[in-house]
């Protein structure tokens, strides 16, 4: 199949989804549009209720507007269904990407016709200076920079893929009515017929703010349990990004950890035990720890070890509740809003038609 833009139009489509947040997104658009490459800006707006006249003055960006709050799943699928480049760029509207970022993409893909998708990584500075932020959006950025380079799923923060195989597996599952895990879902679906890569050298810039609260609810809700949903229907228990061995090491360890110490007050040679389990979820985490130590400073790596603890319990908690739905679902029929759904997705109307038409 020949995917070669036509004279005149554009090398890639870059979708970016919205929902809040018109500062972060101004910024995106501006830089995406900046590219050398000969490119279209398609920002797919959903349920917002923001002033964004200011980007129908930049060249190449178009605005579509969907009536209702869909999530980025749909809004991706209506910008894709509207681009007119053979290859489509997905950006957040929170991720700045570098000056070379897409054109990047753009170079990797074209020299290699066997290769679907590519993807990169956040940066090392991210926008909020609180330390939930840096912390959270630099541990994505360790995750990425210690997978293996052929990946099994996809991410679309920054990631860009042929609008070939887009189609060929129905773009994004638009059953995900929030953000949540439907880049990896589509990842999952991409890996068994078709190449995906991962290059550091892609990079972008995280503008999200994160907290303690926040920190929780998204591990546990937005995407732990889903993930775990997603690892069982998909057979994707491999050793890379989130779920790797060690990962879920630290999740026993952990829970060790905080059962000895529960029962220390009535068995005393509990506090031994918890000593052990904790040496053994620090050095899980040293090369994370390590790492912060020389990007941010040994005082900011202190501070991630307890968030760290907390975030395994949170995966501790996720793999339950999400295995949970899960088996209920399989052996019972009986499902709940956050059960994911067993079938792998296919559109109704076609990959690039569905529900939420602007």
């Amino acid at each position: 199949m020949d995917e070669r833009p036509a004279e005149g139009s554009p090398r890639a489509s870059v979708v970016v989804p919205f929902r809040h947040g018109r500062a972060a997104l101004e910024r995106v658009v501006a830089a995406a549009a900046a590219s050398p490459d000969v490119l279209e800006v398609i920002v797919v707006a959903n349920g917002h209720d923001e002033d964004l006249s200011a980007l129908s003055g930049m060249a190449g960006v178009r605005l579509v507007t969907l009536r209702d709050a869909c999530g980025p799943a749909i809004a991706r699928n209506r910008g894709a269904a509207l681009a007119q480049a053979p290859i489509l760029v997905f950006v957040d509207a929170d991720v700045i990407p570098h000056a070379t970022a897409i054109a990047h993409m753009l170079a990797l893909l074209s020299g290699a016709p066997d290769l679907a998708a590519v993807f990169g990584a956040y940066d090392y500075t991210p926008g909020p200076r609180n330390f939930f932020s840096q912390y959270r959006n630099l541990a994505h950025t360790f995750v990425h920079e210690q997978a293996r380079p052929e990946a099994r799923t996809f991410w679309a923060g920054c990631g860009a893929i042929r609008r070939s195989a887009f189609a060929s597996v129905g773009g994004f599952d638009e059953r995900f009515l929030q953000p949540s895990i439907e880049d990896i879902d589509l990842g999952y679906r991409l890996a068994g017929t078709h190449r995906m890569r991962l290059d550091l050298s892609i990079r972008g810039t995280h503008l999200k703010r994160w907290t303690f609260l926040s920190s929780i609810v998204i591990d546990i809700r937005h995407r732990g349990v889903p993930w775990t949903q997603a690892l069982f229907k998909y057979g994707a228990l491999a050793n890379d990004l989130n779920v790797s061995r060690q990962g879920r090491a630290a999740v026993v360890l952990a829970y060790v950890t905080l059962g000895a110490l529960g029962l220390a007050s009535f068995v005393p040679a509990a506090w031994g035990v918890a000593a052990i389990a904790f040496a053994g979820f620090v050095a899980t985490q040293w090369g994370l720890l390590s790492w912060f130590a020389r990007i941010r400073g040994r005082f900011f790596a202190l501070r991630v070890l307890p968030a760290q603890f907390v975030h395994h319990l949170c995966n501790g908690v996720s793999f339950v509740i999400g295995a949970g739905l899960w088996t209920l679902q399989r052996r019972l029929g009986w499902r709940t809003r956050w059960t994911l759904a067993p079938d792998v997705w296919r559109p109704p109307l076609g990959p690039d038609q569905g529900s939420g038409q602007p």
